[in-house]
Formats: structure tokens, C-alpha cells, sequence
């Protein structure tokens, strides 16, 4: 076996196909603005018959005159749980890099090192694989954001209806009253990206330009980003509020007769089955009065909600969404991602990365438990990342220069 520099043809075939493929490996990932200042090293172990056995892309960065960084971004293309084959290729890479120059290496593997159910139990536990990294000189580093540490995944082969009924109630809930209402999905282009940023720019750290080159760069058949909208009709939601209206206010005096002719025998229970009712009836009530005015203000279809998604041939990945503040009690971000999962799925995509969220999220002092909830009302797993791994190629240069820094 042998390490050799790859051409990008014969990467993308590799990557395409690999079962660890993900968006930090890909060559669009190294075109994005904030690696511009580097360059690209495409590598790969390959026997004899030039075979390839794992792959890896690598940014290469100047720290200075004499120290040279390699990153790779999200892991290595490799089973991590073959020992033999991480072990071969680790001591090839180390060779390999030490002719490039390179002083050391940093990696985050994105295999699944523990997986916990939406109960937040431990399902799967691969501590053996990040056992035997560190025992391949790897040195973990730690986490370089609190949003590193965890992802939540949907993993399923069997159907879109097996999906949905992961959902947690409030979910499908949300769900079926925002379809009930109308609601309909719409693809943008890169022309409507300024209207969805608009959207999301509140809860974003992100500027424009951050999403405007994201677009232009995963604009490939294997790997895209897409815009989505949720609309709403106000006509049609003007008389779908009305017949819900309609509804519940039938059954509220079918409950208030019941109540009335029982007055000798009120049980708690039928007490609160009137609030309740009473509650329901003033919601769709004011909804009703909304949605009048909706339909004397607006002709045409409104925009009350975003995702901004990004696709490769193994996954979908929730970049971004948001909601027009007007239209918040539609939660039009429950029925875009339902609509999307539903509409990726019947196009052979099996996995659907909801994002990351804050390494606290069991904290319900936190103010991102509510993110955390949101994301796992839609069923998925929590996945849990290793930390940052260093790989030191050059061990006296590398030794001098953490020297020099600390000094600093």
C-alpha cells in the first residue's frame, strides 16, 4: 500500500460512493470562502493495482515560514472501525505529510461515537474506535465550539410514514394544522436567497455573502443547495379558518348543552373538557379575525417561512430556517421540513441531518433547550462527535513551535 496524490475526477468517484462521504469532504467544501487562503491536497492509499483502500481531501495552511497545518475537514473517507486498515493508513499518512513538510494534522471523524434515542438512553457506543485513534498517537484537542459536540439524525429505510410517526405529538400536531390551513411548499432560486436571508438573518451569526457563496459553490449534481419557502393563500386561509371556526364552535355547544343538563352532576372532568373548549373557540376566534384582515390586506400568496437545505447523493442537511414573525402561531418550519424529508425521501434519500445543537442541551435552564426540543420532536437521534483529533507529523518542529507560543 501506498499514499498518492489524487486528481478530482478520481476523488468525486471515490467520495461519491464512500460511506462516510459527507459535505467537509467534498471539493466544493474547499472552494468556500473561508478556505480560499488554502490549498487542496487530494490523497489516497492505494495498493498496487491502484485500487483505493481510503481517501482523504486536506487543507494545507502557512502558519508561518517554517510550520505547515493540514486539516480534514469531517475525517478521513475510511472505516474507522477496521482497525488494521486506520492503523496502515495513519502510518503512511505520517510519511507521506513529512515529505509535504507538513508539521501536523487536525481532524474531526464524523463517525457516530455515541448514539442516544430521542429518551436521550445510549443506543450504540463506539468508544472503541476513538480508544484505538488515541492509541495511534492521535491527541484530542477538545472542541473548538460548544456546537461541535452533537447532531440530530434521521436515519430510515422503510418509508416517509415511518418518519412521521416518530414525530413527537406537538409535531404532528403543528404538522396537520398548518396543512389544514393551506400551507404549500416552494422551491426558490438563487434569486429568492436575499428574501429567505431576510428571514433567517435574526437568529443567524451569518452574513448574506455567507450563503450567497455557499450556493454558487454547491451548485453540482452531487452536491447542492436548494431554497425552500412556505406559502400561504390568504383566501384560502380566510376559509379554511372559517371552517374550523365553524367546527369548533359546534362542538363547544354540544358541550355547553351536556354541561347544562348535568348541572347536578359536574365531574371535574367535564369541567375542563368546557374550558378547554371555551379555549379552543376563542383561539380560532381570533384566528378568524386575522385571517379577515390577511385577505382584505394581501391579493397574492404570502411568505411565512425558510429552509435552506443542502443535498449531496448520501443526505439532506438543514442549513438554516427561519419564520416571518406575523405568522410565528402557523409554525410554518415544522410543515417545511415534514414537506421536505417527505419530498427527498421519494427521491432515494435515506438520512436527514437536522443540525448541530448546544453541547447542553438536556440543561432546561439553557436558553437552547428549546432549540434542542424543536429538533427532537422530529424523532431523530442524538449523535455524538469525538473531539478534535492532532496528529503531529514533525514532532521536534511541532514541540518547538507550541514552545515558542506559549512563551507568547
Amino acid at each position: 500500500m501506498k499514499i498518492v496524490e489524487l486528481n478530482e475526477q478520481t476523488y468525486r468517484e471515490y467520495s461519491s460512493v464512500h460511506s462516510k462521504r459527507n459535505f467537509g469532504q467534498t471539493i466544493e467544501y474547499s472552494r468556500i470562502e473561508a478556505n480560499r487562503n488554502k490549498s487542496t491536497l487530494l490523497i489516497g492509499m492505494v495498493d498496487d493495482y491502484d485500487n483505493i483502500y481510503a481517501a482523504a481531501l486536506l487543507l494545507i495552511r502557512n502558519v508561518s515560514s517554517t510550520i505547515k497545518e493540514a486539516v480534514a475537514p469531517n475525517g478521513f473517507l475510511i472505516d474507522y472501525s477496521d482497525f488494521n486498515l486506520v492503523s496502515e493508513f495513519t502510518e503512511l499518512l505520517r510519511k507521506y505529510l513529512f515529505k509535504e513538510r507538513i508539521t501536523y494534522l487536525i481532524t474531526n471523524p464524523m463517525f457516530k461515537y455515541h448514539v442516544y434515542n430521542k429518551k436521550n438512553i445510549m443506543i450504540e457506543n463506539n468508544d472503541n474506535i476513538y480508544n484505538n485513534l488515541i492509541k495511534l498517537d492521535y491527541q484530542s484537542i477538545g472542541y473548538f465550539s460548544d456546537f461541535e459536540h452533537f447532531d440530530i439524525i434521521i436515519e430510515n429505510n422503510n418509508s416517509y410514514n415511518d418518519i412521521y410517526r416518530n414525530f413527537n405529538r406537538n409535531t404532528k400536531r403543528n404538522i396537520q394544522e398548518g396543512l389544514k390551513l393551506g400551507i404549500t411548499l416552494h422551491k426558490g432560486t438563487i434569486n429568492d436567497l436575499p428574501l429567505a436571508y431576510e428571514i433567517i438573518k435574526k437568529k443567524s451569526n451569518r452574513k448574506y455573502s455567507f450563503y450567497e457563496n455557499l450556493m454558487h459553490i454547491y451548485n453540482t449534481k452531487d452536491n447542492k443547495m436548494e431554497v425552500f419557502f412556505a406559502k400561504l393563500n390568504p383566501h384560502k386561509y380566510l376559509i379554511n379558518i372559517q371552517k374550523k371556526y365553524e367546527e369548533v364552535t359546534r362542538e363547544n355547544e354540544k358541550i355547553h348543552n351536556k354541561f347544562n343538563n348535568n348541572v347536578g352532576h359536574i365531574n371535574e372532568r367535564l369541567l375542563n373538557k368546557r374550558i378547554n373548549s371555551d379555549n379552543t373557540v376563542e383561539k380560532y376566534r381570533q384566528a378568524l379575525s386575522i385571517a379577515i384582515k390577511l385577505n382584505q390586506k394581501y391579493s397574492n400568496d404570502i411568505i411565512i417561512g425558510t429552509s435552506i437545505v443542502i443535498k449531496n447523493n448520501h443526505e439532506i442537511y438543514f442549513l438554516a430556517d427561519g419564520y416571518n414573525d406575523e405568522f410565528r402561531h402557523i409554525h410554518s418550519t415544522h410543515i417545511l421540513k415534514w414537506a421536505i424529508i417527505r419530498k427527498y425521501f421519494e427521491l432515494g434519500y435515506r438520512i436527514f441531518n437536522l443540525g448541530e445543537i448546544h453541547k447542553d442541551y438536556f440543561d432546561k435552564s439553557s436558553k437552547y433547550y428549546g432549540q434542542y426540543k424543536y429538533k427532537l420532536g422530529f424523532g431523530g437521534n442524538i449523535i455524538e462527535y469525538t473531539p478534535n483529533l492532532l496528529l503531529v507529523i514533525n514532532k521536534p518542529l511541532y514541540h518547538l513551535h507550541t514552545k515558542i507560543n506559549r512563551k507568547k
